[in-house]
């Protein structure tokens, strides 16, 4: 299933863009476009940030984020995005919140009991749609990962999560993340213009 995720949404990054896209939008090769089951997308990065492929697929991302000029290995910031598709028959019975509590659990697994987690205030996307945050930290040693997002739509959940360096400011790297976030765009599936 993951490969024909990535293979699908490669596929459809070779498509270029029509007429029947938005005008507010600019559109360059750093621009994801995903054409879901309901729903079509377009992510972009944060200014000053680039779209990898590859080296984020090896990781388990469909693509990520990071600041151009830097390699994703080692790269000071990143957003990480996952495009998880839900079969249709498991719709039904599918829950956010399950996906979320596993998700959490599995860092408190990772980092230990001393991980705080805490859902914030719900994001907001260019197009009105809330993303569910968590916030993740720890006060008595360093966590790369800072936070998470989830958009739900319904035959696709969307997963952001935000990491950094030693290095980079936490406060810096959630308004780059923000910045993101905000600029996600949810249409009606064809609104892309790519058949």
């Amino acid at each position: 299933m993951r490969y024909y995720l990535i293979l699908s949404f490669f596929l459809f990054l070779s498509v270029s863009h029509s007429q029947n896209t938005p005008k507010d939008v600019t559109l360059d090769d750093n621009t994801a476009f995903y054409e879901g089951a309901n729903n079509s997308y377009i992510i972009a990065p944060p200014k000053g940030f680039v779209m990898i492929t590859d080296s984020a697929a090896s990781d388990g991302y469909s693509f990520a984020f990071i600041p151009k000029g830097e390699k994703y290995a080692t790269a000071s910031v990143r957003i990480g995005i996952n495009i998880f598709k839900i079969k249709k028959e498991a719709r039904e019975k599918f829950k956010l919140e399950d996906l979320i509590k596993d998700d959490t659990l599995a860092y408190r697994i990772h980092f230990g009991e001393t991980i705080k987690i805490d859902e914030v205030a719900p994001t907001v996307s260019l197009t009105g749609d809330s993303m569910r945050t968590i916030y993740y930290n720890d006060t008595t040693t360093f966590i790369p990962n800072v936070m998470m997002s989830y958009l739900d739509g319904h035959e696709e959940i969307l997963i952001f999560e935000l990491s950094i360096n030693e290095n980079y400011p936490r406060f810096e790297a959630e308004k780059v993340y923000m910045e993101c976030l905000n600029n996600v765009k949810m249409l009606e599936q064809g609104s892309l213009g790519v058949g």
